[in-house]
């Protein structure tokens, strides 16, 4: 093939840059995943305005599933 060298033959090429994200350990890594999966869970803990506004409406309404007075939950009648 065309493309097919031999392997023991060595490259002459220098590596000047390593692509985005490639060169991080594998600890980074564990840890940028981990601090965003715990700044995820904190903001998903805490619904924005707008998310209030919505099931409150949905609460009037009587649509959907939730919690009655008492904490039991309870499904829409429709």
């Amino acid at each position: 093939m065309a493309n097919e060298r031999d392997v023991k033959e060595p490259l002459d090429t220098e590596v000047v840059a390593v692509p985005a994200g490639r060169n991080k350990t594998t600890t980074n890594k564990v840890d940028a995943t981990e601090q965003w999966l715990d700044d995820f869970t904190e903001r998903m803990m805490h619904p924005g305005q707008e998310e209030e506004q919505f099931f409150a409406r949905r609460r009037e309404l009587g649509l959907g599933a939730g919690l009655d007075k008492h904490g039991k939950l309870v499904k829409s009648k429709s």
